[in-house]
């Protein structure tokens, strides 16, 4: 049988009644190394013992990595066993495939060259960092962070040490910053090879030297050929960096190479661990988040991304930092920039940011160019869709609405061309200015909102207005600048667990890139505000003066955060969007306060948790009278009309719950704590069939002078979770289709059409647009008929789904993305070929079905339900497939 070229594996926890759990991949996000897995042992059972219970069970394999912390090993498999097998072993406790990351898709990224840079100077001001390097010189030295990423330009001087012109690896010279590291990989490596590692931490991607520039850079005094567009400081310049390189110079990077990372992190004495890579939804049961969560209890500190999924709505915050001890960061976008800029009428200059495929490079037009706003019958600025409205555009600069609802700035570029136009700029909607793609060489550009409005009005009075274009880069205040970066994800996790935990400034962060990539580079994600956070993890222990676990320093950063708006928003941006808030350093060290738990889980209304208990310690040297108080924040509504996937946007309504303490004033002595029960009732006004996510913050105000107060984060669910609707049937999935030996997919040609199973295979389609506990593919007789409220008979059941590219059919699953990058729609393809697994038993084989007519039914369990089927499922009946001679 040829199977080619398919969609992305996917994702299945299955509660096995084995001596072990086997984990499938996450569906809908994540490949797999075929093969390939990770075993966990039970804590009784000793490496020797694991091995010789393989053996002597016949399992051959090779040992591709051995886990300490982790208590595994990462191995190959040779004899054919599936996980699932191998969970069955003895002393064996969890097994998961070996699966890939990514380096995380930016959002902007711009070489730094000769100047041209879109800088942003000001993140510190946003974070009290500025302050705390005034007042108390802390530069986080003694402190060790190790980066898990694609290496680090060593040699680059933002990371000499003082005196020294250049940086250096600890192999090449003495007084080196970064001190440790090590090449887990070589250049060759694309997560799916064999990898060639060596000592040399280079790197060659450029993302790694980013991460480790907003954490330790010192670009103050660089001079000569490497000198930075505008002097820049880390958040922690005097930090000691362990350089550990998982990414090849293109590629994905296995999860045993992670873990191997992190582990070597662990031994080499960091205390802090960056992790900025590419995941997406999922819930916390995934290796390197379990390894993660005990490299906290051995007193480390674990940083990680939370996505750049922020246009998919709810439920999409990434894997890796969903660990309950694990700060997972969400991003704002920095308040200044340097940006090209043009006047037009003689007023100020207007900041605007180039096409990507116009080399981001300054538009240069002449002067007889003028611009031309382009107009819809009601006299609104045009989004430029319609090739009709296009008429006195040629020679022209052509101003359209940044609204790519109905089509693309591509689209849009060549419809310009068409019509005679000599370049584009679009007005960004609502605020900000927006990364375009753009048409190759045609000038391009995104402007501000309030530009936009500023040059119509000019146009009106003189359309021959001229327009000026300035050749270097200037300061502007950026109009979306301080506020969550709409690239952000949105929480919650699949079991409505409160993360993003905090927020960092993360769009618009100029850093170092390898010195063959220009040296410097403005680039925007949570894959920067992650850094961020992991050195100011560095500052506040230096400021403690010691080393201490990540979820301590964690709970300090979250007490202490800015709760923030939205931008033009009177109300706070919701904790779903900026967990507890935008890291506040200088806070977080003064603060002689704190509440414990650090954030509050509420749930859903059937599982409301009404009163929850908080504890206010105050660590100061007076006794403090504390005021309690709530701050609502805006609740997300991602199921308005109806809809079975969630809107990319969610509706910002007023929905606030409401909360009572039982005290509202207490008085603590110093060094003591008090407990306070809070007790809280739903919004009134969010209607349940909608399930909005509400939240907000519950503040203790110390009512001495200068004393700071602090807060703990609360989110939940309005509504039954149980009925979130999990497939996306307004779409028609789930449903069959036929898939060739190429990978191609088509129509099932008739009702009773019958597949070979050597030419061509059914499969089914599915899309989530929300979490499930369990997604089932489960096959019966063809006379079932499978209903929402009625249970078939046990005769009538005939087994699972055993998937040829995707695995066995049942197992939790994060929600899918709307579109992928290219903007194709993203759902899975599970091929079949008539094996079944008759129970989650690993001791049973797969059974290949005879040939003969089957029904197909697909359910996935509903969160937070008992898991009883099919009451707690969500149902879909496919009807039946006809199965022809058995696969080769």
């Amino acid at each position: 049988m040829k199977l080619t070229t398919l969609l992305a594996a996917v994702a299945a926890v299955a509660p096995l009644v084995a001596a072990g759990t086997f984990h499938e991949v996450p569906r809908g996000k994540i490949s797999f190394v075929p093969n390939a897995y990770i075993v966990e042992y039970e804590q009784s059972t000793s490496r020797t013992v694991a091995h010789n219970n393989f053996r002597t069970h016949r399992i051959q394999y090779n040992v591709r990595k051995e886990f300490d912390v982790f208590h595994g090993a990462a191995l190959t498999i040779k004899s054919g066993h599936e996980g699932d097998a191998l969970a069955n072993i003895p002393g064996v406790k969890n097994v998961w495939r070996v699966t890939v990351n990514k380096i995380p898709q930016l959002t902007a990224a711009v070489k730094g060259k000769k100047g041209q840079d879109v800088l942003a100077a000001s993140l510190h001001q946003m974070t009290g960092m500025d302050v705390v390097r005034k007042r108390y010189k802390l530069t986080g030295k003694g402190i060790k962070i190790g980066i898990i990423d694609s290496g680090i330009d060593y040699k680059h001087p933002a990371f000499a040490a003082k005196g020294a012109s250049e940086g250096c690896f600890a192999r090449y010279g003495k007084n080196c910053r970064v001190k440790y590291g090590w090449d887990f990989v070589g250049d060759k490596y694309d997560g799916y090879n064999t990898p060639t590692p060596d000592a040399d931490p280079m790197d060659c991607r450029g993302h790694g030297t980013h991460v480790a520039g907003i954490i330790g850079a010192d670009a103050l005094d660089i001079k000569g050929k490497y000198k930075p567009p505008q002097p820049f400081v880390g958040v922690a310049p005097e930090v000691t960096i362990g350089a550990y390189r998982i990414f090849g110079c293109k590629g994905d990077s296995g999860t045993d190479v992670v873990m191997a990372a992190m582990e070597m992190a662990f031994n080499d004495g960091m205390d802090v661990i960056n992790i900025s890579l590419g995941g997406g939804s999922s819930y916390k049961y995934n290796p390197q988040a379990v390894l993660a969560e005990k490299l906290i209890a051995h007193g480390m500190s674990v940083v990680a991304a939370g996505g750049n999924d922020g246009g998919d709505g709810p439920w999409m915050v990434m894997d890796i930092g969903l660990s309950d001890k694990t700060s997972s960061v969400a991003s704002f976008d920095n308040t200044y920039g340097l940006y090209f800029s043009f006047s037009y009428g003689g007023k100020m200059a207007y900041p605007y940011m180039p096409a990507e495929t116009y080399g981001y490079k300054p538009l240069s037009l002449p002067s007889s160019a003028t611009l031309v706003p382009i107009f819809e019958k009601d006299g609104s600025l045009s989004d430029g869709c319609d090739p009709s409205r296009y008429k006195g555009v040629e020679k022209k600069v052509v101003l359209v609405l940044g609204d790519y609802s109905r089509c693309t700035a591509e689209e849009r570029g060549n419809v310009s061309i068409s019509a005679g136009a000599v370049a584009m700029v679009f007005q960004t909607t609502p605020i900000g200015m927006e990364f375009l793609i753009g048409v190759p060489e045609f000038p391009m550009a995104s402007i501000e909102n309030w530009a936009g409005d500023e040059l119509i009005k000019t146009y009106k009075k003189n359309s021959k207005t001229k327009i000026d274009w300035n050749k270097k880069e200037s300061n502007f205040r950026v109009e979306a600048g301080g506020a969550p970066s709409d690239f952000s994800s949105f929480g919650l996790d699949g079991e409505l667990r409160s993360k993003p935990d905090l927020s960092a400034p993360g769009g618009n962060i100029l850093s170092t890139v390898p010195r063959s990539m220009g040296g410097y580079m403005l680039q925007s994600g949570t894959s920067m505000s992650a850094p961020y956070v992991a050195g100011a993890h560095a500052i506040y222990m230096q400021a403690k003066k010691k080393t201490m676990r990540g979820d301590f320093v964690r709970q300090a950063f979250k007490n202490t955060a800015t709760i923030s708006s939205n931008l033009l928003s009177r109300t706070k941006a919701s904790v779903a969007k900026q967990g507890a808030g935008l890291i506040n350093v200088l806070s977080a060290i003064e603060a002689t306060s704190s509440i414990s738990p650090d954030h509050i889980d509420l749930l859903d209304s059937k599982h409301l948790r009404r009163k929850v208990q908080i504890t206010i310690k105050n660590s100061g040297k007076h006794t403090e009278t504390y005021r309690l108080s709530h701050i609502p924040a805006d609740a997300l509504n991602a199921y308005p009309t109806g809809n079975s996937f969630p809107i990319g946007d969610p509706l910002i309504e007023k929905d606030y719950a409401s909360v009572s303490f039982s005290h509202s004033k207490i008085k603590i002595r110093p060094g003591q704590s008090t407990k306070v029960t809070l007790s809280f009732t739903e919004p009134k006004k969010g209607k349940s069939n909608q399930f909005p996510i509400y939240s907000g913050f519950v503040v203790a105000t110390p009512l001495s002078k200068k004393s700071i107060a602090v807060h703990v984060p609360y989110t939940g669910v309005k509504g039954d979770i149980a009925k979130v609707p999990i497939m996306d049937k307004d779409l028609g999935f789930p449903g069959l289709v036929l898939v060739d030996n190429e990978g191609n997919l088509k129509e099932i040609p008739s009702k009773d059409y019958v597949f070979d199973l050597t030419n061509e295979f059914p499969a089914v389609m599915d899309r989530l647009g929300s979490h499930t506990p369990d997604l089932t593919f489960r096959i019966y007789k063809a006379n079932s008929a499978q209903t929402k409220n009625t249970k078939l008979s046990e005769g009538d059941f005939i087994g699972y789904m055993l998937s040829e590219n995707m695995g066995p059919g049942f197992g939790w699953a994060g929600r899918h993305k709307n579109k992928d990058m290219n903007g194709n729609l993203v759902y899975d393809v599970w091929i079949w070929g008539g094996k079944v697994l008759p129970k989650r038993d690993p001791t049973l084989k797969p059974a290949q079905l005879s040939s003969g007519t089957y029904r197909v039914v697909v359910a996935s369990q509903r969160k937070l339900s008992k898991g009883i089927y099919p009451r707690d499922f969500e149902v879909y009946d496919l009807g039946t497939t006809t199965l022809g001679s058995l696969s080769k």
